[in-house]
């Protein structure tokens, strides 16, 4: 065998060999890194076909309520309405969405958590079962965040300060998930979009809730609640732009509490306008705003764990956008280019309730053995920023509670007995129609059961009116019901 022979046999068996190893390591990728991923992809065949074969999973309320099961192939829903923008929807000729898409290899049965269970059902040729998964959602609180919201265009959100956890988000318009395949044509046409949750993925000028951003980026880089500024009334030209306070009120000399009890624009305009811009920025963003927090595992081990579609709230619309003075006193008080979703309004109602500490909201709390008890993965969320520290928390929060209960405060019909309510109302002005109307907050109760102490919430009624007028009543039904569950 000449040399130049033997050299072409190694080249080949060089190649060959190079070949057998790029298609095990292209392999074991998708069998160990991109096996989720594929399992996840509504167009994966496979799938369609052993969802015939395979029942699936339950979803689950924190309380372990059933929200959604199989019967057969059909997909059904303890409350299709309520919950249809958090679980999602299967169906076979429209495809997986929201949770029943982000969970679907636990779901089905087809994910990588294997337990000697499934090493023993596999050894008896038993069929495969879905695993459950438990939501931090309450379903009673989901059903009276969407009673609440009735018909009006808008959201209801409400979390558990302490951890996070969803406990209730309602969006209007809004979908049956039962009845989806019958409906989709007419939904996909509506020009009001029910099949989007406008609790995540719609964002609005926040109006005067922003203030509450405002306060506590000035408490935290030097200014204290007794820093006083002068409303004059009317329209007042500040940093060369227009403030005009509601109805045109002069509110004279006022300090930090009297002014966000009052809502006083020309105060936190001023505010605003004398902050040096990163500070602004700085505390907004551990607030949450202009980042992208549900996609980093810091705060979420598990992306999946907000199976929503987002929208990125933001002070400016490009991150390095500078900004003048004058747009900086507008921002003081939700205007300018200022826009957040309701969730994001609700998350700093959040981090003020918990004493300035910011936890990432999440909806799924575990995954458990397909009708067992047995909790397979617990996942918990971390805090994505601390704007506040504990003092100056408990100071915008003393500050929040006069909104409500001092007699000339914006949100004093948010009142509920035996609740204390802490809130801030906020009338967004948008061109070509009617205000945006917002109320934000929490309240606390006395501890009972395996209710949380504190829920903090967020509502907005869009091109509702004013938040005193119209946000404000509605928020007072949800914790009158909430005050009185268990």
């Amino acid at each position: 065998m000449d040399t130049h022979f033997r050299t072409r046999v190694g080249c080949l068996f060089h190649v060959v060999l190079v070949a057998v190893l790029a298609l095990l390591g292209w392999q074991a990728y998708w069998h160990l890194h991109g096996s989720d991923w594929l399992l996840d992809q509504p167009t994966n065949r496979r799938l369609t076909r052993l969802e015939h074969r395979v029942p699936r999973g339950m979803i689950l309320d924190r309380a372990g309520e059933k929200l959604a099961w199989s019967n057969g192939v059909t997909r059904e829903y303890a409350d299709g309405r309520a919950t249809a923008a958090l679980l999602g929807y299967l169906d076979q000729q429209y495809g997986r969405e929201g949770l029943e898409m982000r969970w679907n290899g636990e779901l089905s049965g087809l994910s990588r958590t294997f337990t000697g269970q499934d090493l023993r059902r596999m050894a008896r040729n038993e069929a495969p079962r879905g695993n459950d998964l438990l939501l931090t959602l309450d379903l009673r609180l989901q059903r009276i965040a969407h009673d609440t919201l009735g018909e009006r265009t808008g959201a209801i959100v409400v979390l558990d300060p302490a951890t996070g956890g969803i406990l209730g988000m309602a969006t209007q318009p809004t979908y049956h998930a039962a009845t989806l395949r019958a409906d989709f044509p007419r939904l996909s046409a509506d020009p009001r979009k029910p099949l989007r949750n406008r609790a995540t993925q719609d964002f609005y000028p926040p109006g005067s809730t922003m203030k509450l951003v405002t306060a506590a980026a000035a408490l935290m880089h030097g200014q204290g609640a007794d820093t006083a500024q002068t409303c004059a009334g009317g329209v007042a030209r500040r940093y060369g732009v227009n403030v005009r306070d509601f109805g045109g009120a002069a509110h004279g000399r006022l300090t930090m509490p009297k002014a966000l009890e009052k809502s006083c624009n020309q105060y936190f305009a001023q505010l605003a306008a004398e902050l040096p811009p990163a500070d602004f920025a700085e505390t907004a963003a551990a607030f949450g705003f202009g980042r992208r927090w549900w996609e980093e595992r810091n705060y979420l081990p598990d992306p999946r764990m907000l199976p929503l579609r987002m929208a990125v709230s933001s002070l400016t619309p490009g991150p390095d956008m500078t900004t003048s003075q004058g747009e900086r006193a507008h921002m003081g008080f939700g205007q300018s280019t200022v826009v957040a979703t309701p969730l994001q309004m609700a998350m700093v109602a959040a981090a003020i309730a918990n004493e300035g500490k910011l936890m990432a909201p999440y909806l799924v709390a575990a995954v458990r053995k397909g009708g067992t008890q047995r909790t397979l993965r617990s996942l918990r969320s971390g805090p994505i920023g601390f704007p506040l520290d504990r003092q100056r928390a408990r100071e915008l929060a003393a500050m929040m509670r006069g909104v409500v209960e001092h007699p000339g405060g914006t949100a004093r019909g948010a009142r509920v007995a035996g609740l204390t309510v802490y809130g801030k109302t906020g009338t967004a002005q948008q061109r070509g129609g009617a205000d945006h109307a917002w109320f934000v907050g929490f309240a606390e109760r006395e501890g009972r059961g395996s209710s949380p102490r504190r829920i903090a919430f967020a509502v907005l009624l869009e091109r509702g009116g004013t938040g005193g007028g119209v946000a404000v009543p509605l928020a007072k039904r949800l914790l009158e019901r909430w005050r009185d569950l268990e």
